[in-house]
């Protein structure tokens, strides 16, 4: 900052702070002018705030350096990094024992196959009965043993497309697209998400993309989801295809550990929203509109929903767009262990949902 003394001419100029005019400067950069001694209280404010924006920058040059979370994240990579380890160790260990089994079988079902062609020919032999009819007979077992030989140890191994192990990636939220509602934040990450298997009498088609009920009414049919969701905030967007009244569709989640030949909605799995406003959190029902909100009476054909699935705060979401409201389950992990995985239960026949694709 520079202050210029002008001499005094007949438009006297005066002191903004104490309207003195003898010794006037102007300062350069507000215009304001000043006596001798109140420009220099100005120059020391003007010294001040600088002081004041230097000890901000340091503290936000900390800010940089603390809430990188640098560290946090690197250890979300090493745990998705141990886990995918220890699957596919699993996975290679299973192939193992089921190529050892497979190999096994066939070497005792071709051993026996040759101890039989053995034993006619020492029998022939010693007895000296044979004739070229059994000759021939011997020639051509021993080819379709060598035939069998050769096909019996052809084998193929092929990639499972639905393996439950997934690169990450990094994406950084303040450039995402992120879904707004004026009462809830919807997760910024979109699941490719898919149909995996259903139990009769559900049934899975367009590519993993439509469950429906085939029949007859009020049995259940479970549906799996393919992803595994460990970590992060994940949604899956759905429209009701047909309902039938009353509403009697369950959107929720189940720990992988917990999907088998005999499921349930209410096992200690499982947690998600039925029909007759009936909600299930490990085992526990509840229908209580008062205090949950949720009225599944409300959710109508052609409705579209969403399933959140909010791993860091440990908790699942199902929103209706048409209503524009969203309700919240908490997910305790020490009994629905993380993966987690989509489970849709359809309930009335032809009952069916459609999985929504990325926008």
């Amino acid at each position: 900052m520079k202050f210029i003394r002008k001499a005094t001419t007949n438009n006297t100029r005066h002191c903004v702070k104490c309207s003195k005019s003898n010794s006037i400067s102007t300062c350069d950069g507000c215009h304001l002018t000043f006596c001798e001694r109140h420009a220099i209280t100005h120059r020391q404010e003007l010294t001040d705030q600088l002081e004041n924006i230097i000890q901000d920058h340091n503290l936000l040059r900390q800010d940089i350096e603390q809430t990188s979370n640098e560290y946090l994240y690197s250890r979300k990579i090493d745990k998705w990094e141990q886990e995918s380890i220890r699957k596919i160790r699993t996975a290679a260990e299973n192939v193992r024992i089921e190529l050892k089994q497979i190999f096994d079988k066939t070497k005792i079902r071709l051993t026996r196959i040759s101890r039989a062609i053995a034993f006619d020919l020492k029998s022939s032999c010693k007895t000296d009965d044979y004739l070229e009819n059994d000759l021939k007979q011997w020639i051509k077992q021993l080819n379709d043993l060598r035939l069998e030989i050769q096909s019996s140890y052809s084998l193929e191994l092929i990639e499972d497309q639905q393996s439950p192990i997934y690169l990450i990636k990094t994406i950084n939220k303040k450039f995402s697209n992120i879904h707004k509602n004026t009462n809830h934040i919807v997760p910024h990450s979109t699941a490719n998400e898919r149909f995996l298997k259903a139990t009769y009498p559900a049934s899975i088609t367009s590519g993993g993309l439509i469950a429906k009920h085939m029949g007859p009414d009020l049995d259940y049919g479970y549906i799996i989801g393919k992803q595994h969701y460990s970590q992060g905030s994940h949604i899956v967007r759905f429209q009701i295809i047909q309902n039938a009244l009353p509403y009697r569709i369950f959107f929720g989640c189940i720990s992988s550990e917990g999907i088998s030949n005999t499921m349930n909605y209410d096992s200690s799995f499982v947690v998600g929203w039925f029909g007759h406003n009936e909600i299930y959190q490990h085992g526990i029902w509840n229908n209580n509109i008062n205090i949950y909100g949720y009225d599944s009476n409300k959710i109508q054909t052609n409705d579209i929903l969403y399933m959140i699935f909010n791993c860091d705060k440990r908790q699942i979401g199902l929103y209706h767009e048409r209503l524009n409201k969203t309700h919240k389950l908490s997910v305790n992990i020490d009994k629905a262990p993380f993966p987690w995985q989509l489970l849709i239960i359809l309930t009335h026949e032809n009952d069916s949902v459609k999985i929504l694709t990325q926008k």
